[in-house]
């Protein structure tokens, strides 16, 4: 599939207003994006300057761009977990990946924890999926039994963008519960599902999740063909050489599907009423994603495993502005929530309402964050952040040391045993919980 580059640019208008109270009586729509392994600095408002991104960037040019951003978990799973109940991902018990192979793939998210969607569809949204879901195989696990009306992806962490068929050489496209036979390259079909959703639900309040699985691997362009098959062996990565020009058009194609997606909400005039949210579950992936200058990768707690983009647009509503507050992906729920003007509970969340920043104020809320996966345990207080490594007690000071490269361990003895106290309180806390860990 093909896109007229031109037409679309000329055809989307990103124009600033002052920011409003929004007096109409209709909530808002709520779209919340989330890219699969996206590198902290691998769009080009992040200072990419190989990869071209013309719609996310002007997403952060006419909206909020965040720069100390964070995902719960440095992999899939725990972070999506987080992301729907806003909650540590310890407490629904995915501490770990979910797996297409071995005993994790009966597992998934219980279906007593109150997910995102289900809080918006009992506020009267429509509310739809399209895209990866991994957080659970079994029917029971099935987005369409946590909240959302309409789900339209897969189940696993990545398919063959073509082919549809998992690292298992099980077919993995899915319409609710049924199979569905569908041709096409995955980012364009998640594009074309989340556009006919928004005109189908114009005309009423919805919320629609779009988790892409760009640029997850396999490395797959448009271009590049399918060659995962149940009747014969493939490798995970995939058989293409020229992995950096397909993660480049794996991250443009996604970039373009969510270019059309605003093309379509601006045609049916959504939106100056709808908030479209940015983020990445984790950070790059290896050498192949771009983490700018943070450290570590994907599966590390090092910044470059758990720091991630993230942008907040609304026309008209929200101001250009740049923001360092210190966020995690499980405050995404209070604060659309909040957006929507849902009621809710906010001391049951782990996540806290950021909803006042949008606009402007002050956040003024200072907590610890703390993450733990695979032997690594790290906890954020302030600019200041402790990583325990399976060898290394290391402390960093990330105003002044964002790639963590200087330990303060030793020069800072009083800060370095308060923080130690501090994560073991919580490590106990999330001890309690039964953990699915990989």
């Amino acid at each position: 599939m093909k896109f007229n580059l031109t037409l679309i640019l000329l055809g989307i208008s990103f124009l600033f207003y002052t920011c409003v109270e929004n007096n109409e009586t209709r909530p808002p729509n709520i779209i919340l994006i989330m890219a699969d392994d996206l590198g902290y600095g691998d769009l080009g408002c992040y200072g990419n300057t190989r990869i071209k991104t013309p719609y996310l960037d002007r997403l952060a040019k006419n909206g909020l761009r965040f720069t100390d951003f964070h995902s719960n978990g440095a992999v899939c799973s725990p972070t999506r977990a987080a992301l729907m109940t806003g909650l540590y991902q310890q407490k629904s018990g995915l501490e770990g990946v979910i797996y297409v192979k071995g005993e994790t793939r009966k597992v998934g998210l219980d279906t007593a924890f109150t997910t995102m969607a289900e809080v918006f569809k009992s506020a009267g949204y429509a509310t739809g999926m399209m895209g990866k879901w991994h957080l659970g195989y079994e029917k029971q696990y099935n987005p369409v039994h946590q909240g959302f009306d309409e789900f339209i992806g897969y189940l696993s962490g990545n398919i063959d963008y073509k082919s549809h068929y998992d690292n298992a050489g099980i077919y993995d496209w899915y319409d609710g519960l049924d199979s569905l036979a569908e041709n096409g390259y995955v980012t364009d079909l998640i594009g074309k599902h989340a556009i006919d959703f928004a005109r189908k639900n114009k005309d009423r309040p919805f919320f629609l999740y779009l988790p892409h699985e760009a640029p997850h691997v396999p490395f797959q362009g448009r271009n590049d063909p399918a060659f995962r098959y149940p009747d014969r062996e493939f490798t995970y990565l995939g058989p293409v050489e020229d992995r950096e020009r397909a993660y480049k058009d794996m991250v443009e194609a996604m970039d373009e599907s969510i270019g059309l997606l605003l093309l379509s909400l601006e045609s049916m005039q959504l939106l100056e009423n709808t908030l479209i949210f940015f983020l990445s579950d984790n950070g790059g992936y290896q050498q192949y994603g771009d983490n700018g200058p943070l450290n570590g990768t994907k599966g590390t707690l090092y910044e470059g495993g758990h720091r991630v983009p993230a942008i907040a647009y609304w026309k008209g509503k929200i101001r250009p502005d740049v923001s360092d507050d210190l966020l995690m992906s499980f405050d995404l729920l209070p604060t659309l929530s909040s957006m929507a003007n849902i009621e809710i509970d906010q001391q049951k969340f782990d996540g806290i309402d950021f909803s006042k920043r949008l606009f402007g104020e002050e956040l003024g809320h200072e907590r610890n964050l703390y993450w733990r996966y695979r032997g690594q345990r790290a906890i954020r207080s302030g600019d200041m952040k402790l990583l325990l490594t399976k060898s290394d007690t290391l402390l960093f000071d990330l105003n002044k040391d964002l790639g963590e490269k200087e330990d303060l361990s030793t020069t800072r003895p009083e800060l370095l045993e308060s923080l130690l106290n501090d994560y073991t309180s919580w490590d106990q806390e999330m001890n309690q919980y039964q953990l699915v860990t990989d």
